[in-house]
């Protein structure tokens, strides 16, 4: 009974311990999506990543390019072997040209498809580690401002949950820092 009260008497210690910590807590509120969307570098990035789009498409329309003249020139002497105006020699010839240009217009298919893969992932890959990046700088000059300001904890308001709604469903709006970061 003795060694109940002593945990009894030391979990209630704990407790108000607890709730006093948590009273001497500041808590800031920040809108991360609008701060990484408004930061100079992200701006930056965004530039040269449209840069980059506009050079593969440029890459990409000439692969197609060389695909739809592949396509069309077989096309183009498929119908000829048909043709029966043609002598069997000349439609066996036609029919060989066809099967070599078919080959060609599969390699430039292949061709096209492997630029858009690698090109995809390239492109996804250099999205990630900027972002990781900018979102590093800007967690800096958040910890530098939270520690300059004496403030514990800093949540993000700009998240939604798995149904779609904001996390944060209500904040004092003297606590947002967007603004300062």
């Amino acid at each position: 009974m003795k060694r109940t009260m002593q945990i009894a008497v030391f979990m209630a210690a704990f407790a108000a311990a607890a709730t006093l910590a948590a009273a001497e807590q500041k808590i800031a509120f920040i809108n991360m999506e609008k701060v990484f969307d408004e930061y100079y570098k992200t701006k930056e990035a965004n530039a040269q990543f449209k840069a980059r789009g506009e050079d593969i498409d440029v890459k990409r329309k000439d692969l197609l390019s060389k695909a739809r003249a592949a396509k069309t020139e077989f096309d183009k002497l498929n119908a000829e072997f048909k043709d029966k105006s043609l002598n069997e020699n000349a439609r066996e010839k036609k029919k060989e040209d066809a099967e070599q240009k078919l080959d060609e217009l599969k390699e430039a298919e292949e061709k096209l498809m492997e630029f858009d893969k690698i090109a995809k992932k390239e492109i996804a890959d250099q999205m990630r580690q900027m972002q990781q990046q900018i979102v590093g700088e800007i967690r800096g000059v958040i910890q530098t401002y939270s520690i300059e300001n004496k403030i514990d904890i800093v949540l993000d308001n700009a998240g939604k949950t798995v149904n779609n709604v904001e996390c944060v469903m209500y904040f004092d709006w003297s606590a947002y820092i967007t603004a300062q970061i």
